[in-house]
């Protein structure tokens, strides 16, 4: 089992972590990562009622001095995270509006908006150090899987922000238009606001691997695409969109150095592990349960584009954790282990 080991962490163990959308999937692994760390969390969710198996399955798991859990309607109004903030040395703002919705005058300043007051609210907060946003690697590029690019720290997806305000764009045009415009406006609050504490934010790309609770939040976002490869509902024309991967407990794991490592200061880390298509995750399902038939895609592309920035990531992972992004089978069959008898 990988340790988390900063001889010298930015804020001392022990102290109180906000982590906005904890029952989600990213949310709920970057709770978890925190509170093995050796922190607090006080995790948010727009209903209580709804989410409490968050704080019945951490506390059991972390006691429950060490999670609670608030409600907060609404991000974007003033003053939602008051209450929440006092008393807490990080915040990682990982909620997101994900709900594919084209309206670009509806989504873009939700979640712009979102993202501000959560700054603005720990920026205020005396005993707050550190503030993490999850971004996405959407916010610098769309997958390229007929050319090969080249994607550093500074580049942006301006082509989804042109085309999110063309007539009727769609859903993921919308949300990668949403992660550029909320990293920008970050930057933009930081550089004229100078705040005390350090900002840095986190790129992960197509999350796969293990479910908290799968009993509670099913298979969401892009963990579907092993249920749909190989559970109950498995569909033999289902294709996974040519991109990149991250296993979500190394995406944790990212953010948990974004808001403890000393010498990550001002970063955008890019959690991406490398590519993945269809035939690549039907591979892995094949080989460990043969006993299912598998449709191969014949149209598998795969995305060309090069993230440079990942190097920095992995490295950070073998310096912190003691071992580098953990890979597309393992990722594959840790995400497949509640859906195969």
């Amino acid at each position: 089992m990988v340790t988390f080991n900063i001889p010298e962490p930015a804020v001392a163990l022990g102290s109180w972590v906000v982590v906005t959308g904890v029952s989600g999937l990213v949310g709920s692994h970057v709770a978890d990562q925190v509170l093995q760390a050796g922190y607090k969390v006080c995790g948010t969710t727009r209903s209580r009622g709804k989410n409490s198996w968050t704080e019945e399955h951490f506390q059991t798991k972390y006691s429950s001095q060490n999670f609670e859990l608030v409600e907060v309607l609404d991000m974007a109004v003033k003053g939602a995270f008051d209450k929440v903030v006092a008393g807490a040395s990080e915040f990682i703002h990982v909620a997101t509006d994900t709900t594919g919705s084209n309206d670009a005058h509806l989504t873009i300043p939700k979640v712009v908006d979102a993202a501000i007051n959560a700054l603005e609210t720990a920026a205020k907060e005396p005993s707050m150090k550190r503030f993490v946003y999850t971004s996405s690697f959407f916010a610098a590029t769309f997958p390229s899987p007929d050319k090969r690019i080249a994607i550093t720290q500074e580049t942006f997806n301006d082509e989804a922000v042109k085309r999110t305000w063309l007539p009727d764009p769609e859903g993921d045009v919308v949300y990668a238009a949403s992660k550029v415009e909320a990293e920008r406006r970050i930057t933009a609050w930081v550089k004229e606001n100078k705040p005390s504490l350090v900002v840095n934010m986190v790129l992960p790309n197509a999350n796969i691997g293990p479910i908290i609770s799968s009993a509670h939040q099913g298979y969401p976002t892009s963990s579907r695409w092993v249920k749909a490869l190989c559970g109950a509902d498995y569909d033999a024309d289902f294709n996974v969109p040519a991109q990149h991967f991250v296993n979500v407990q190394d995406d944790a794991r990212l953010h948990c150095i974004a808001l403890a490592h000393p010498s990550v200061e001002s970063e955008c880390i890019f959690a991406v592990a490398g590519p993945v298509k269809s035939n690549a995750i039907i591979d892995t399902l094949s080989g460990h349960f043969p006993q299912k038939g598998y449709k191969r895609v014949l149209d598998d592309k795969e995305d060309l584009a090069v993230f440079e920035p990942t190097q920095r990531a992995e490295k950070l992972l073998v310096e912190v954790y003691g071992a580098g992004f953990a890979s597309l089978e393992e990722s594959v069959l840790a995400n497949a282990a509640e859906l195969v008898n």
